[in-house]
């Protein structure tokens, strides 16, 4: 064997464990995320399959699982919710419904990429992403008291209607002791194995012990420990699907949460494919998470997108190839044809107990307290976020902290800076507030777009002395000049003439230079030079002597 197909070989054995790595650890994530999402466990493995199998194909990047989430399963739930049996879970006649969201996920996708939507994602301050997750890991703890507690019935479409209804149920029927000691038998597990060793599979040995206990004494919800079964036969085979349902209301009902689940998705895609420094093909990667939900949406998934934990995993583990992420969509197919007994008898507390590690993993309490002290716009973005996840419906919540993330940018935009300095010697120096001057250089950075143009022309206004005889701009290091900033110059060139003073235009660039030439501006310019403040000293230099 050549070293080529030694190193070939090895990298695919790589790829190949960690890929089975990856869905034997996940497979609990998978399930639980399903039942979090108000959907039958079985669905959650049909997602990772063929939502995950697709996109690994699709996309480029060798990192990226693709699969159930937990903050969208969210905002799935919160969808499907008229469509909910009493069980908690989709009804038959739901799952069009079901197929509607996950295609209508997917075409936003697609259509959001080809419109540039990518750069969306970097108009998100860090802050908005850091409190949507905490709010999101609180909503998630909550939602998983009634498995822990070995409740029954309880639904709730909120934050408080959840916990009254938690309440209600324990003043009904009182608390199942056994439920409580496996959720907390359950965490313990897997919080002691990130710490002693990172690498093992704790939750898929906790979830694995506890069903097997279940099924050799036969235990379920008359013995205080709930189990899937209880809630939703798991059959062998396919779970059952249904085709998209075209109906106009569905469809308006659907675009809010559904818009909102492609945005999200795309901000976790972002953060697990620009891992570790990587510059990835962001329009691939959101076209490739796209195609990956059209196709599940024909193949009883939900709306799948980027694992931001099983990602890191399947980096951990050393993936060199989109086989890894391929080979661990396929790895957990053969659960579902031969693996329904052993679902059905998973105790549903234990799934709360992984559920609530990773809800309290989604609380970044050091991220938390370094924003907090950052600025008090990073503090209010934070907790403006955190409460309207708390408060709202989550597609709005999401709509508001990006809303507010882009508010935030436009109105630092239209801000441009201008510092005010003449020439002493051979140097530019700084003037003070009320110093008059006989040249005066205003030093102009930042964007000056049509929002900014009339700051601009306000600042520098009151930025001249009385009576100035020449105003050299430097716009060396100002963006995005276009018309709007034309005007204001030219307005700024009215105001100095009314005292017979003169507007000099240097380190203009040569598409601003484009636009005063085709418009028939009549400022005296002095072209952009490679050597910093070349240009103005050259303005400066060709002045008439005092």
């Amino acid at each position: 064997m050549s070293e080529r197909q030694q190193l070939a070989s090895g990298v695919l054995r790589r790829d190949l464990t960690a890929a089975v790595t990856v869905a034997l650890v996940g497979l609990p994530q998978c399930l639980a995320y399903a039942m979090m999402s108000g959907l039958p466990p079985a669905y959650g493995i049909a997602t990772a399959a063929v939502p995950g199998f697709v996109a690994a194909i699709a996309g480029k990047s060798p990192h990226i699982v693709t699969g159930p989430t937990n903050t969208t399963g969210l905002l799935i739930l919160a969808a499907l919710g008229p469509f909910l049996g009493d069980n908690g879970l989709i009804t038959e006649a739901g799952l069009g419904a079901l197929a509607t969201l996950a295609i209508m996920a997917g075409l936003i996708r697609i259509l959001a990429a080809f419109a540039g939507g990518a750069a969306l994602v970097d108009f998100i301050p860090e802050s908005v992403l850091t409190g949507f997750t905490a709010g999101a890991g609180l909503l998630i703890a909550v939602m998983q008291l009634d498995e822990a507690l070995g409740l029954s019935g309880v639904r709730g479409g909120g934050l408080v209607a959840e916990m009254k209804n938690v309440a209600l149920a324990i003043g009904r029927d009182g608390v199942a002791w056994p439920a409580v000691g496996l959720t907390a038998s359950t965490a313990a597990v897997v919080i002691l194995g990130k710490k002693v060793r990172p690498g093992f599979p704790a939750a898929l040995v906790a979830v694995v012990v506890a069903t097997v206990v279940s099924m050799v004494f036969g235990l379920s919800a008359a013995d205080g420990l709930p189990v899937v079964g209880d809630r939703a036969a798991v059959p062998n085979g396919w779970p059952q699907g249904a085709w998209p349902v075209l109906d106009p209301e569905l469809i308006g009902r659907f675009a809010g949460p559904a818009a909102a689940i492609a945005l999200l998705g795309t901000m976790e895609l972002a953060v697990s494919a620009r891992r570790g420094g990587a510059r990835p093909d962001m329009r691939r990667e959101i076209v490739a998470q796209g195609v990956a939900n059209v196709a599940g949406a024909f193949a009883s998934s939900f709306p799948a997108s980027a694992s931001l934990t099983r990602s890191a995993l399947l980096e951990l583990g050393g993936a060199k190839t989109r086989i890894a992420a391929a080979g661990a969509a396929l790895v957990v197919v053969p659960i579902l044809f031969v693996g329904g007994p052993l679902v059905a008898a998973l105790p549903q507390a234990s799934l709360a107990g992984v559920l609530l590690v990773v809800a309290t993993g989604m609380v970044k309490r050091e991220r938390i307290k370094r924003m907090w002290v950052a600025s008090p716009v990073t503090r209010g973005l934070l907790v403006v976020t955190f409460i309207s996840t708390l408060v709202l419906p989550l597609e709005w919540a999401i709509f508001l902290g990006v809303g507010m993330g882009v508010g935030h940018h436009l109105a630092q935009s239209r801000h441009p800076r201008l510092r005010r300095l003449r020439p002493e010697g051979q140097r530019l120096v700084p003037m003070e507030r009320g110093e008059e001057a006989r040249v005066v250089v205003l030093e102009v950075s930042g964007e000056v777009h049509f929002a900014a143009a009339r700051e601009l022309l306000t600042l520098a206004e009151e930025a001249v002395p009385h009576c100035v005889e020449h105003v050299i701009v430097d716009l060396t290091h100002a963006r995005l000049m276009r018309f709007s900033a034309l005007e204001a110059l030219e307005q700024l060139d009215t105001f100095v003439k009314r005292c017979g003073g003169q507007v000099h235009l240097t380190g203009v660039s040569d598409d601003f230079a484009r636009l005063l030439k085709d418009t028939g501006s009549k400022l005296p310019t002095t072209p952009a030079d490679a050597e910093p403040l070349r240009s103005t000293w050259r303005a400066l230099d060709a002045l008439p002597a005092a």
